[in-house]
């Protein structure tokens, strides 16, 4: 192999597959990234054995080949180049990478690229595309709702549901729930991606255009196109879904509720952040009171004193109703939302709350006890 890529490039593709190699992987291979040259192109290509990721950069080849080298002290060594451009080339014998430019040579230790675990493959039947950006919006609206528990796997991801021509997206840790769908024409089929993996794949979704979507009874692939000229061509992240049956999350969201309020949701959320700033370090909640046409939101504590907020709504309660939410949990689906408005439908103080879009998106909240 013998090639010449842009330093800016390398790195930024280094740093995105990098973050699946674990700090202490099981065996050398696993902490190394193998790089591939040919067709114009140096794919870089990382894992975990869980989860793998790999993107490509424009290169100029003067000879195709491929080989691995440790990433962490790769992306180090690239990062700190005095140059604009770098040039790499495998020395034989001696398994060497040499890496120069600018008057810095660096030799580093290969390892076989025979040796790298294979990437999977997929049925092109099941494989579908959609606008990166909708995808990035859509896990946004419900990754904060997955549960950090590592006793309760089937709960720490986002459940992914494609059925009568809708991809329907949902999270929850046991104390909320968080669900969106859109249209989507493609194949049937349910699977959990893991919360790790769901974390990188926002981030490659960021300088997407589009993603191409594979799965399997096993795996899930997301293939991104990428928008940036000075960065990878496309990221592709493929991971072992999480095993097991995800609950029936459609009990949990009610059937009905007594009041429909909307309200408008920056001011919303600015109102909860402020009342939330003197809430208890401990038991941390605020009240939200439903009036005629007023929604007072108020949190107090013996340490720091009391707050109140007013906001005008419409359609709002006759006779008050008082609901003690976390702040959080109502914080971060209205942070991750774009609308201007959002509906809260609530029944009494012991009752969950939901918060509902114009457009297919639900969060339900459990209320905290009313102390007395």
């Amino acid at each position: 192999m013998k090639i010449s890529v842009t330093c800016n490039a390398l790195s930024s593709g280094l740093q995105q597959v990098m973050n699946v190699v674990a700090s202490r992987p099981l065996t050398p291979i696993l902490g190394n990234v193998l790089l591939e040259a040919d067709g114009g192109q140096l794919t870089m290509t990382t894992t975990n054995l869980d989860c793998s990721i790999c993107c490509s950069i424009g290169a100029e080849i003067t000879e195709a080949g491929k080989t691995t080298v440790n990433v962490r002290k790769f992306a180090s060594i690239v990062k700190a180049f005095p140059c604009a451009d770098v040039d790499l080339e495998t020395l034989s014998p001696g398994r060497q990478l040499k890496v120069s430019g600018g008057g810095s040579i660096f030799r580093i230790v290969t390892a076989d690229a025979a040796d790298f675990p294979p990437l999977p493959t997929f049925d092109a039947a099941q494989t579908f595309s959609m606008d990166a950006a909708d995808l990035r919006q859509m896990i946004s609206c419900v990754s904060y709702a997955q549960s950090p528990d590592d006793h309760r796997q089937i709960l720490k991801g986002i459940y992914f549901n494609f059925s009568e021509d809708r991809m329907t997206l949902v999270a929850t840790d046991g104390r909320r729930l968080a669900t969106i769908c859109q249209e989507a024409h493609g194949p049937n089929g349910i699977f959990i991606v893991p919360s790790l993996t769901v974390e990188e794949l926002e981030k490659l979704l960021a300088d997407g255009t589009e993603v191409q979507l594979s799965f399997n009874a096993r795996q899930v692939a997301f293939r991104v196109i990428c928008k940036s000229t000075s960065g990878p061509s496309f990221a592709y992240i493929i991971s072992k879904v999480v095993e097991g049956n995800y609950p029936n999350y459609k009990q949990v969201i009610p059937g009905s509720t007594d009041s429909r309020v909307r309200i408008n949701r920056e001011l919303f959320l600015a109102a909860i952040q402020r009342a939330a700033l003197v809430a208890s370090d401990i038991n941390k909640s605020v009240k939200l009171t439903f009036g005629e046409n007023i929604l007072e939101i108020s949190a107090s504590s013996a340490e720091y004193g009391d707050a109140r907020e007013r906001l005008a709504v419409t359609n709002g309660h006759q006779q008050p109703v008082e609901i003690g939410f976390n702040p959080r949990y109502l914080v971060e689906p209205l942070r991750a939302l774009k609308c201007d408005e959002i509906i809260f439908e609530f029944r009494d103080h012991l009752s969950a709350g939901v918060i509902r879009t114009d457009n297919n998106f639900l969060c339900v909240i459990m209320p905290l006890r009313r102390e007395t």
